[in-house]
């Protein structure tokens, strides 16, 4: 039996964090890969390695910070859970080893190469990058730092294929930790909202749309300096914050409105639809699909020069990047865009042009099949 793309059937399992959850109905950052995948091979299964309640209670004791954040922080990402979680998906594997002729592994969190059957890697991120750019993320101490990156290292070298969201991705891979490039491909990610419906008619708004749950790792502190700017110039632009489940900015504050999380999708992509632009000058966000998100809705994006987010939006085409942590620059971004309806249509139509043409799961799932079905087929 062949597929369309010209490749034999083969069997495929994915291991994530995603949950338990079906990938065939639930709309998610990683589980798209999934569906993009299953024109190309047989989907197995998917399941998230979940320590017993028992296991995460005393990973919890054992990571304990004061600051509540810090402690949930280091209780997820630790040695520890890398290889409880490895140890558990290890087993549930090789239980079904007859199932399954190729595991792709998302996210480098665990590890379950070595063991005889092939491993592909999905990634969208490395601690190095992190440590480099934004250690406090991961407020690990220095000796669980330098055993996960020994843990992260020796799941790469074990890895038959490792694919990669963008190039900064990859050249950390090949860079930080030695892998050769031959075995590192940059594949890319779709975006999760559906294109749908005419080109947006109106860039006269003068709205601002942020959309995180992290505000301060995404330049949430950043965005409501320069937004103090903005309304000296503007004294009707709005801004809109939605994510943080926190209040992040005082009531009644000009010009702020604050939505928290927002969780239906319809009032989510009205929030996009009455937008004049999207906001996200992170300080670290290794692969924003809300990026690429905002851009199929047709807003021009502004955001920073960092990680892979210049590979998503292109600096005066379909958005402007400015400097980590400059209020200035990003104030002086949001007015040229949120003044000039015009530039704002112009940056806004390319980047819906650029998600459309070049930036959906199906083209991801079509560049990693070639090397899936190599590995599925290897006696």
């Amino acid at each position: 039996m062949w597929r369309s793309s010209g490749w034999p059937v083969y069997r495929l399992i994915g291991i994530d964090n995603e949950g338990t959850v079906d990938y065939r109905t639930v709309r998610g950052r990683n589980l798209s890969v999934y569906r993009a995948l299953d024109r190309h091979a047989q989907i197995v299964d998917r399941f998230t390695p979940k320590p017993t309640r028992w296991a995460q209670c005393a990973n919890y004791a054992l990571s304990f910070r004061p600051h509540p954040r810090h402690w949930k922080g280091v209780a997820n990402l630790n040695p520890r859970t890398f290889r409880a979680q490895s140890a558990l998906a290890r087993k549930r594997l090789q239980a079904r080893r007859s199932e399954f002729d190729v595991a792709l592994q998302i996210f480098g969190m665990f590890s379950v190469a070595g063991l005889g059957f092939p491993v592909a890697l999905y990634l969208d991120n490395t601690m190095a990058l992190t440590l480099r750019h934004y250690p406090q993320w991961n407020p690990m101490s220095r000796r669980e730092r330098q055993e996960w990156l020994r843990l992260e290292t020796a799941a790469y070298q074990e890895a038959d294929v490792i694919f990669t969201m963008s190039e900064a991705v990859r050249r950390s891979v090949t860079d930080d930790y030695g892998i050769a490039a031959a075995k590192v491909l940059t594949v890319g990610a779709g975006t999760n909202f559906t294109l749908g419906g005419p080109a947006k008619p109106d860039y006269s708004q003068q709205t601002a749309l942020f959309v995180a749950y992290e505000f301060g790792r995404n330049g949430g502190d950043v965005l409501l300096e320069a937004w103090r700017q903005v309304r000296a110039a503007l004294p009707g632009a709005r801004l809109q914050i939605v994510g943080p489940r926190q209040r992040v900015v005082p009531p009644g504050t000009p010009g702020v409105e604050w939505h928290g999380p927002v969780k239906d999708r319809e009032r989510l992509q009205g929030l996009f639809r009455d937008a004049t632009l999207f906001v996200l000058p992170s300080l670290f966000n290794p692969f924003p699909h809300v990026l690429r998100e905002a851009m199929s809705m047709g807003l021009p994006c502004v955001s920073t020069a960092h990680a892979a987010i210049p590979e998503i939006v292109t600096d005066g085409v379909s958005g402007s990047l400015v400097p980590v942590g400059d209020a200035a620059a990003l104030a002086g971004a949001l007015i040229a865009l949120l003044s000039e309806p015009e530039l704002a249509r112009q940056y806004g139509q390319a980047g819906r042009e650029a998600v459309s043409m070049a930036m959906s799961w199906d083209q991801v799932g079509a560049a990693m099949a070639p090397g899936l079905a190599a590995l599925a087929a290897r006696p």
